[in-house]
């Protein structure tokens, strides 16, 4: 009897010799978007790369032409409503941070992919035929939304595969 094995092959690149693109510094109480180098980057055209768990591979299968990094001085926030009106914001502890760090790198464990680097916010710049990185995720998004995909869009080897071949392709001159 004949096994058959798929063997999904990823070459995912974290960047770990690459420097930040501005020096880091003390935690901020802004969000990442507002911290001044993230400003200055957004400026110049660069979009944060998404925070949802379903992308957290992303900027390891992102052309390293077009990705950099700055470290995370952002504060995330716990918010508390009560009949739907925030009533209180707390920062997230250094608990809560090591378990949501801990969480994204089961997902890319689950992928097959080594755990991404601690403390930074990436930053992607799209190709230039292509208006925006949003653009670029659509695209990599639509066929997995034609009735009958078997592709499923989450941190799994197959869609990373998928999302690294999409990417690689769409950076092609």
């Amino acid at each position: 009897m004949l096994t058959r094995y798929c063997v999904v092959v990823l070459n995912v690149d974290w960047g770990l010799e690459t420097p930040a693109a501005a020096p880091g510094g003390e935690r901020l109480p802004l969000a990442a978007p507002d911290l001044p180098e993230v400003m200055e980057l957004l400026r110049t055209g660069w979009a944060l790369a998404p925070d949802e768990p379903m992308w957290v591979f992303l900027p390891a299968v992102w052309p390293s032409t077009h990705r950099v990094w700055v470290a995370d001085r952002s504060t995330r926030w716990v918010e508390h409503s009560r009949d739907g009106v925030v009533v209180e914001r707390v920062p997230w502890s250094d608990e809560l941070h090591a378990e949501v760090e801990a969480d994204h790198n089961e997902l890319l464990a689950q992928a097959g992919i080594p755990a991404r680097p601690v403390g930074r916010l990436w930053l992607l710049k799209a190709p230039s035929k292509l208006a925006s990185v949003q653009k670029v995720l659509e695209l990599v998004l639509e066929p997995s939304l034609q009735p009958g995909s078997p592709l499923l869009p989450s941190c799994n080897a197959e869609f990373v595969r998928h999302t690294q071949q999409t990417v690689s392709a769409l950076f092609e001159v």
